[in-house]
Protein backbone atom coordinates (compact mmCIF):
# COMPACT_ATOMS: atom_id res chain seq x y z
CA UNK A 1 0.00 0.00 0.00
CA UNK A 2 1.19 3.30 -1.01
CA UNK A 3 1.42 6.10 2.17
CA UNK A 4 2.30 9.42 1.13
CA UNK A 5 5.82 10.57 1.86
CA UNK A 6 4.10 13.74 3.85
CA UNK A 7 3.31 11.11 6.62
CA UNK A 8 6.58 10.06 7.10
CA UNK A 9 7.43 13.90 7.53
CA UNK A 10 5.08 14.52 10.13
CA UNK A 11 6.31 11.53 11.73
CA UNK A 12 10.09 12.58 11.71
CA UNK A 13 8.71 16.30 13.11
CA UNK A 14 6.38 14.75 15.95
CA UNK A 15 9.15 12.31 17.18
CA UNK A 16 11.60 15.35 16.87
CA UNK A 17 9.32 17.62 19.14
CA UNK A 18 9.01 14.42 21.62
CA UNK A 19 12.51 14.34 21.41
CA UNK A 20 13.29 18.57 22.79
CA UNK A 21 9.75 18.40 24.93
CA UNK A 22 12.02 15.38 26.92
CA UNK A 23 14.63 17.44 27.72
CA UNK A 24 12.09 19.50 30.14
CA UNK A 25 11.92 16.84 33.01
CA UNK A 26 9.11 17.83 34.09
CA UNK A 27 5.79 15.63 33.74
CA UNK A 28 3.37 15.67 31.05
CA UNK A 29 1.31 19.35 31.66
CA UNK A 30 -1.00 18.13 29.29
CA UNK A 31 -4.45 15.89 29.26
CA UNK A 32 -4.96 13.24 26.60
CA UNK A 33 -3.53 10.11 25.16
CA UNK A 34 0.03 12.42 24.29
CA UNK A 35 0.59 12.48 27.87
CA UNK A 36 1.83 8.49 28.16
CA UNK A 37 4.70 9.51 25.71
CA UNK A 38 5.39 12.58 27.10
CA UNK A 39 6.03 10.85 30.63
CA UNK A 40 7.81 7.80 28.90
CA UNK A 41 10.06 10.14 27.32
CA UNK A 42 10.78 12.57 29.74
CA UNK A 43 11.42 10.19 32.62
CA UNK A 44 13.59 7.94 30.36
CA UNK A 45 15.63 10.65 29.67
CA UNK A 46 16.60 12.14 33.52
CA UNK A 47 15.88 9.16 35.35
CA UNK A 48 14.38 11.55 37.92
CA UNK A 49 14.21 10.35 41.49
CA UNK A 50 10.60 10.20 42.71
CA UNK A 51 9.34 10.05 46.76
CA UNK A 52 6.36 8.58 47.25
CA UNK A 53 3.44 7.57 49.74
CA UNK A 54 4.62 3.38 49.69
CA UNK A 55 5.14 0.93 49.98
CA UNK A 56 5.22 -0.60 46.49
CA UNK A 57 1.25 -1.39 45.16
CA UNK A 58 -0.36 1.11 46.96
CA UNK A 59 -2.34 3.87 44.90
CA UNK A 60 0.25 6.29 45.16
CA UNK A 61 3.04 3.80 43.80
CA UNK A 62 0.75 3.57 40.55
CA UNK A 63 0.45 7.05 40.24
CA UNK A 64 3.95 7.93 40.60
CA UNK A 65 4.61 4.90 38.33
CA UNK A 66 2.41 6.22 35.48
CA UNK A 67 3.88 9.36 35.79
CA UNK A 68 7.33 8.75 35.93
CA UNK A 69 7.65 5.31 34.48
CA UNK A 70 11.40 5.17 34.33
CA UNK A 71 12.14 7.02 37.27
CA UNK A 72 13.68 5.88 40.64
CA UNK A 73 11.03 5.45 42.87
CA UNK A 74 11.81 6.23 46.43
CA UNK A 75 8.75 4.70 49.13
CA UNK A 76 8.37 6.69 52.32
CA UNK A 77 6.11 5.49 55.39
CA UNK A 78 4.13 8.86 55.37
CA UNK A 79 3.26 11.96 53.66
CA UNK A 80 5.23 14.36 55.68
CA UNK A 81 7.95 12.66 55.16
CA UNK A 82 7.76 12.57 50.95
CA UNK A 83 8.22 17.04 51.22
CA UNK A 84 10.58 17.02 53.40
CA UNK A 85 12.73 14.24 50.72
CA UNK A 86 11.39 17.14 48.20
CA UNK A 87 11.74 20.11 50.37
CA UNK A 88 15.88 19.02 50.91
CA UNK A 89 16.52 17.72 47.73
CA UNK A 90 16.88 14.06 48.50
CA UNK A 91 14.76 13.23 45.11
CA UNK A 92 13.63 15.19 42.41
CA UNK A 93 10.28 15.07 42.71
CA UNK A 94 7.44 13.92 45.37
CA UNK A 95 3.92 12.25 44.38
CA UNK A 96 1.11 12.32 47.24
CA UNK A 97 -2.96 11.84 47.62
CA UNK A 98 -4.36 15.29 47.53
CA UNK A 99 -8.01 14.81 47.55
CA UNK A 100 -10.59 12.09 46.89
CA UNK A 101 -14.10 12.71 45.34
CA UNK A 102 -16.07 10.73 47.84
CA UNK A 103 -13.88 11.89 51.16
CA UNK A 104 -12.35 15.24 50.27
CA UNK A 105 -8.73 16.69 50.86
CA UNK A 106 -6.47 14.51 52.24
CA UNK A 107 -5.38 16.64 55.73
CA UNK A 108 -1.86 15.35 55.96
CA UNK A 109 -0.95 16.80 52.40
CA UNK A 110 -2.79 20.14 53.25
CA UNK A 111 -0.55 20.45 56.42
CA UNK A 112 2.26 19.93 54.58
CA UNK A 113 1.41 22.18 51.89
CA UNK A 114 0.99 24.78 54.23
CA UNK A 115 4.29 24.18 56.28
CA UNK A 116 6.89 22.97 53.77
CA UNK A 117 9.11 24.76 50.67
CA UNK A 118 7.34 22.60 48.56
CA UNK A 119 5.00 23.46 45.68
CA UNK A 120 2.69 21.55 43.28
CA UNK A 121 3.53 20.96 40.05
CA UNK A 122 1.45 18.44 38.37
CA UNK A 123 -2.40 16.93 39.56
CA UNK A 124 -2.80 13.57 38.38
CA UNK A 125 -6.70 11.90 38.43
CA UNK A 126 -6.82 8.44 38.48
CA UNK A 127 -10.17 6.23 39.00
CA UNK A 128 -10.09 4.47 42.39
CA UNK A 129 -10.94 0.57 42.19
CA UNK A 130 -11.37 -0.83 45.69
CA UNK A 131 -11.04 -5.01 46.25
CA UNK A 132 -11.48 -7.37 49.35
CA UNK A 133 -9.78 -10.08 49.73
CA UNK A 134 -10.63 -11.98 53.02
CA UNK A 135 -9.39 -16.07 54.35
CA UNK A 136 -12.01 -17.40 57.10
CA UNK A 137 -15.33 -14.78 58.66
CA UNK A 138 -13.65 -12.04 58.91
CA UNK A 139 -13.72 -10.49 62.31
CA UNK A 140 -11.17 -7.40 61.21
CA UNK A 141 -10.40 -5.88 58.05
CA UNK A 142 -7.28 -4.23 57.43
CA UNK A 143 -6.83 -1.06 55.51
CA UNK A 144 -5.89 2.41 55.24
CA UNK A 145 -8.74 5.16 56.89
CA UNK A 146 -9.71 6.70 52.86
CA UNK A 147 -10.32 3.46 51.89
CA UNK A 148 -12.68 2.21 54.63
CA UNK A 149 -14.16 5.54 54.42
CA UNK A 150 -14.88 4.88 50.41
CA UNK A 151 -16.21 1.04 51.84
CA UNK A 152 -18.54 1.56 53.91
CA UNK A 153 -21.37 -0.28 52.92
CA UNK A 154 -19.24 -3.45 52.55
CA UNK A 155 -17.29 -2.90 55.99
CA UNK A 156 -20.95 -2.46 57.89
CA UNK A 157 -21.93 -5.85 56.00
CA UNK A 158 -19.10 -7.76 57.38
CA UNK A 159 -19.66 -6.30 60.51
CA UNK A 160 -16.02 -6.99 61.55
CA UNK A 161 -13.56 -4.13 63.44
CA UNK A 162 -11.70 -1.96 60.86
CA UNK A 163 -7.53 -1.52 61.98
CA UNK A 164 -6.28 1.21 59.78
CA UNK A 165 -2.62 0.95 58.31
CA UNK A 166 -0.52 3.15 56.85
CA UNK A 167 -1.35 2.22 52.93
CA UNK A 168 -3.59 -0.41 51.73
CA UNK A 169 -0.69 -2.42 50.09
CA UNK A 170 1.10 -2.67 53.70
CA UNK A 171 -2.58 -4.19 55.02
CA UNK A 172 -1.98 -6.82 52.23
CA UNK A 173 0.67 -7.97 54.34
CA UNK A 174 -1.17 -8.64 57.31
CA UNK A 175 -3.73 -11.52 54.95
CA UNK A 176 -0.38 -13.48 54.71
CA UNK A 177 0.08 -13.78 58.78
CA UNK A 178 -4.01 -13.54 59.83
CA UNK A 179 -6.88 -15.52 60.15
CA UNK A 180 -10.56 -14.91 59.89
CA UNK A 181 -9.28 -11.38 58.63
CA UNK A 182 -10.18 -9.37 55.36
CA UNK A 183 -8.33 -6.89 53.36
CA UNK A 184 -9.15 -3.65 51.06
CA UNK A 185 -7.00 -2.67 48.76
CA UNK A 186 -6.49 -2.24 45.59
CA UNK A 187 -6.27 -4.18 42.34
CA UNK A 188 -2.82 -4.06 41.49
CA UNK A 189 -2.18 -4.70 45.74
CA UNK A 190 -4.23 -7.64 45.61
CA UNK A 191 -2.88 -9.43 42.06
CA UNK A 192 -3.14 -12.76 42.74
CA UNK A 193 -5.57 -13.37 45.37
CA UNK A 194 -9.10 -14.44 45.46
CA UNK A 195 -10.52 -11.59 45.29
CA UNK A 196 -14.14 -9.04 44.49
CA UNK A 197 -13.19 -5.35 43.30
CA UNK A 198 -16.09 -2.64 42.95
CA UNK A 199 -16.81 -2.19 47.05
CA UNK A 200 -16.45 1.15 47.34
CA UNK A 201 -19.72 2.78 47.67
CA UNK A 202 -19.54 5.20 44.76
CA UNK A 203 -17.71 6.38 41.89
CA UNK A 204 -14.21 7.36 43.59
CA UNK A 205 -11.84 9.11 41.78
CA UNK A 206 -8.01 10.81 44.04
CA UNK A 207 -5.90 13.29 42.47
CA UNK A 208 -2.53 13.08 43.43
CA UNK A 209 -0.42 15.95 43.46
CA UNK A 210 3.31 15.80 41.82
CA UNK A 211 5.58 18.45 44.35
CA UNK A 212 8.64 19.91 43.14
CA UNK A 213 10.88 22.68 44.93
CA UNK A 214 10.09 25.21 42.74
CA UNK A 215 6.55 24.20 41.12
CA UNK A 216 5.69 24.58 37.61
CA UNK A 217 5.22 27.69 34.97
CA UNK A 218 1.15 27.93 35.05
CA UNK A 219 -1.48 25.70 34.64
CA UNK A 220 -5.17 25.74 34.48
CA UNK A 221 -5.73 25.69 38.07
CA UNK A 222 -4.14 27.38 40.85
CA UNK A 223 -3.76 26.10 45.00
CA UNK A 224 -4.11 29.01 47.47
CA UNK A 225 -3.53 28.70 51.37
CA UNK A 226 -3.83 31.32 53.67
CA UNK A 227 -4.54 32.52 57.12
CA UNK A 228 -6.90 35.29 57.92
CA UNK A 229 -7.81 37.72 60.91
CA UNK A 230 -10.51 36.11 63.26
CA UNK A 231 -12.87 38.81 62.86
CA UNK A 232 -16.34 39.14 61.47
CA UNK A 233 -16.65 38.99 57.88
CA UNK A 234 -12.17 38.33 57.44
CA UNK A 235 -13.23 35.44 55.03
CA UNK A 236 -15.72 37.11 53.07
CA UNK A 237 -13.13 40.14 52.52
CA UNK A 238 -9.88 37.81 51.88
CA UNK A 239 -12.26 36.00 49.13
CA UNK A 240 -13.22 39.19 47.69
CA UNK A 241 -11.13 39.47 45.01
CA UNK A 242 -11.41 36.37 43.24
CA UNK A 243 -15.60 36.89 43.22
CA UNK A 244 -14.81 40.61 42.04
CA UNK A 245 -12.71 39.16 39.04
CA UNK A 246 -15.06 36.07 38.51
CA UNK A 247 -12.47 33.52 39.07
CA UNK A 248 -14.42 30.18 39.60
CA UNK A 249 -13.44 28.55 43.11
CA UNK A 250 -13.14 24.30 42.94
CA UNK A 251 -12.55 23.75 46.02
CA UNK A 252 -12.37 25.30 49.45
CA UNK A 253 -11.07 23.74 52.79
CA UNK A 254 -10.23 24.50 56.19
CA UNK A 255 -7.91 22.89 58.51
CA UNK A 256 -6.68 23.42 61.88
CA UNK A 257 -3.41 25.61 62.15
CA UNK A 258 -2.40 24.01 65.27
CA UNK A 259 -0.85 26.80 66.91
CA UNK A 260 -3.65 27.64 69.24
CA UNK A 261 -7.02 26.47 69.58
CA UNK A 262 -9.95 27.06 67.34
CA UNK A 263 -7.51 28.87 64.46
CA UNK A 264 -7.91 27.59 60.89
CA UNK A 265 -6.69 28.37 57.45
CA UNK A 266 -7.70 27.57 54.55
CA UNK A 267 -6.86 25.75 51.41
CA UNK A 268 -8.61 27.46 48.25
CA UNK A 269 -8.05 25.83 44.69
CA UNK A 270 -9.49 28.18 41.42
CA UNK A 271 -9.12 28.39 38.04
CA UNK A 272 -6.10 29.84 37.22
CA UNK A 273 -7.46 32.41 34.31
CA UNK A 274 -6.88 36.04 33.44
CA UNK A 275 -7.06 37.96 36.81
CA UNK A 276 -5.49 35.44 39.18
CA UNK A 277 -2.23 37.60 40.10
CA UNK A 278 -4.23 40.59 40.71
CA UNK A 279 -6.63 38.45 43.05
CA UNK A 280 -3.44 37.88 45.11
CA UNK A 281 -2.10 40.89 45.38
CA UNK A 282 -5.27 42.05 46.97
CA UNK A 283 -5.84 39.03 49.03
CA UNK A 284 -2.64 39.55 51.09
CA UNK A 285 -4.68 43.10 52.37
CA UNK A 286 -6.73 40.92 54.40
CA UNK A 287 -4.85 37.48 54.61
CA UNK A 288 -2.33 37.44 57.54
CA UNK A 289 -0.63 34.25 55.59
CA UNK A 290 -1.01 33.62 52.16
CA UNK A 291 0.68 31.00 49.73
CA UNK A 292 1.09 30.05 46.37
CA UNK A 293 0.89 26.07 46.38
CA UNK A 294 1.09 25.82 43.22
CA UNK A 295 -0.27 26.34 39.23
CA UNK A 296 -0.61 23.00 37.42
CA UNK A 297 -2.97 21.00 35.14
CA UNK A 298 -4.83 17.90 35.81
CA UNK A 299 -3.91 14.77 33.88
CA UNK A 300 -5.09 11.49 33.79
CA UNK A 301 -3.95 8.45 34.97
CA UNK A 302 -5.22 4.71 34.32
CA UNK A 303 -5.15 2.71 37.01
CA UNK A 304 -3.09 -0.09 35.80
CA UNK A 305 -5.04 -4.13 35.60
CA UNK A 306 -4.40 -6.52 37.94
CA UNK A 307 -3.10 -9.56 37.03
CA UNK A 308 -5.00 -13.24 37.44
CA UNK A 309 -6.65 -14.28 40.79
CA UNK A 310 -5.46 -17.25 42.55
Amino acid sequence: MFINAGVYRLEEELYALLRERAKYNVPPLIDGPLAPLIASAVSRAHSPAVAYLGPERSFTWEAAASLYPHGTHVAYKTITEVFKAVEKGAVDYGVVPFINSLEGPVGETVDALATHDVKILAMGEMRITLCLAKRGTPRVVYTHPHAAAQARKIISALGAEVVYTASTSEAVRELERCQDCAVIASPKALEGYEKTCGVEDGESYTRFAVLSREGGPGGSRAALIFAVPNVAGALYKALGPIARRGINMTLIYSRPTKLSPWDYFFLVEVEAGAGVEEALEEMRLYTTVLKLAGRYNIITIAQPAAGPAR
